[in-house]
């Protein structure tokens, strides 16, 4: 008797989620030079409370959500550079981002969150 394999409902929401409007396509570099390509991040940039004394400062936070099918091992200093994929299906980067920080899984040990900020291009 062959059994019917049912698609994982969680993987089914995440891929819905990574190619829904919002989310990116992105190249991947390790701090030890392998690349990946075809990753899909979802940014965000949040505002958080720091103290500095006793004035409240805000600043602005880079945040990146990756699939761990896609990353499993990321590292602060690791590399994306993030970009369009043209009607010629040819990857154009747009932005290079540095990780910052270590890496945080999600409940389900689904999703990494880390953060990043842009690379300069003129240094």
């Amino acid at each position: 008797m062959t059994s019917i394999q049912m698609p994982d409902p969680f993987a089914s929401a995440l891929d819905a989620i990574f190619t829904a409007p919002g989310s990116e396509v992105a190249e991947h570099t390790s701090i030890f030079g392998v690349q990946t390509s075809g990753v899909r991040i979802i940014r965000s940039r949040n505002d958080q409370m720091m103290r500095l004394g006793d004035a409240p400062i805000i600043t602005g936070t880079h945040l990146i959500e990756v699939r761990k099918s896609q990353l499993p091992d990321l590292r602060e200093g690791d590399t994306i550079i993030v970009g369009q994929i043209g009607e010629d299906d040819i990857f154009t980067p747009v932005e290079e981002l540095v990780l910052t920080g270590e890496p945080v899984g999600d409940t389900e040990n689904l999703t990494w969150t880390i953060g990043a900020e842009p690379i300069d291009a003129s240094r």
